[in-house]
């Protein structure tokens, strides 16, 4: 990192560094912060795009404050350099300042609650992660992979935005359930409040969701449904409600809740349907009610590796 030296200076904290050195107000230890930064930039050889009567007004005030003609000449042989670094480090804010990220993960078999700064409340599904800066206070902007539940606290002057690779969801405050698993198309439900949902590619198209609303995005295109949001919200309680899934749909699932394989004994058992509700129940019992809906046979290979086939007559 070429600003290393200033980087734990806000923007506005270096920019006003810089206009003090330029008037011959640094003290001896910010003199060393501004040249050391200077040096470190020289390096990468920068050449800027400076009229120059800009290079010329940049060069002399910096050339006033140097206090040996051996520093002029070290530090300073190209004008145009000199300026490039300031007016790259001033508009490139990223570099004065870094945004820290935070990334939390549910693994396979678990569930997490994450408390974020603003006091917004995220349940985090299985096999799921959010990525957000760490100062969440101003840029609320989270990424998601998988699903996850979000109780949203109300601020107007900063938009709450979940972005997932196929969408985006902006909302004040309220409480909505986005689902990207693979295993169906991605969802937003919503709870309480209002959401605005739009494809990532094309961000025309959106839709604006209430209560008990949901939009799926079908043929990269958004699909508006009446919903029952409890139910799309069923796993924050440990639920597992399956509705017309199918058996490849529903091994998904339990792949992903108990961190276990399921494979099939070939595909016309994955396309099988099944609808059912389970609340804190083992695999074993859920395998086994499967297998009795649907007149299969389980074989259980190791403790986390199961087999579903047809029954022999």
């Amino acid at each position: 990192m070429t600003c290393s030296k200033t980087s734990t200076l806000k923007k506005e904290e270096f920019i006003q560094l810089t206009e003090k050195y330029a008037q011959g107000n640094c003290a001896p230890n910010e003199i060393k912060i501004v040249e050391s930064f200077f040096e470190a930039q020289q390096e990468l050889a920068i050449v800027p795009m400076l009229s120059p009567v800009e290079s010329k007004k940049l060069y002399q005030k910096i050339q006033n404050q140097l206090p040996l003609p051996k520093k002029r000449t070290k530090i300073y042989p190209k004008v145009a350099a000199i300026a490039a670094v300031v007016l790259i480090c001033f508009l490139g804010y990223r570099f004065l300042t870094p945004t820290q990220l935070i990334t939390q993960i549910a693994q396979k078999g678990e569930k997490k609650q994450i408390v974020l700064q603003d006091g917004s409340v995220v349940m985090l599904n299985a096999n799921s992660s959010i990525t957000y800066p760490k100062d969440f206070t101003t840029n609320r902007n989270i990424r998601l992979t998988g699903q996850a539940f979000f109780q949203v606290t109300r601020d107007k002057s900063s938009p709450f935005i979940v972005k997932t690779n196929q969408m985006e969801v902006e909302v004040l405050g309220t409480s909505f359930d986005v689902n990207t698993n693979t295993h169906q198309k991605p969802t937003v439900s919503v709870v309480s409040g209002v959401v605005r949902v739009s494809e990532m590619n094309n961000k025309q198209h959106q839709v604006v969701l209430h209560k008990n609303e949901q939009a799926s995005l079908l043929n990269q295109q958004l699909v508006y449904h009446k919903t029952n949001a409890k139910d799309d919200i069923a796993w924050t309680k440990n639920v597992i409600l399956l509705q017309n899934h199918t058996l490849k749909e529903t091994a998904e699932i339990l792949e992903n809740w108990y961190d276990i394989q399921i494979d099939f004994e070939n595909e016309t058992l994955e396309e099988l349907t099944i609808s059912g509700k389970y609340k804190n129940e083992k695999i074993e019992n859920i395998m086994q009610s499967i297998a009795l809906l649907k007149n299969l046979h389980i074989d259980t290979l190791t403790s986390k590796h199961l087999l579903i086939r047809a029954n022999k007559i």
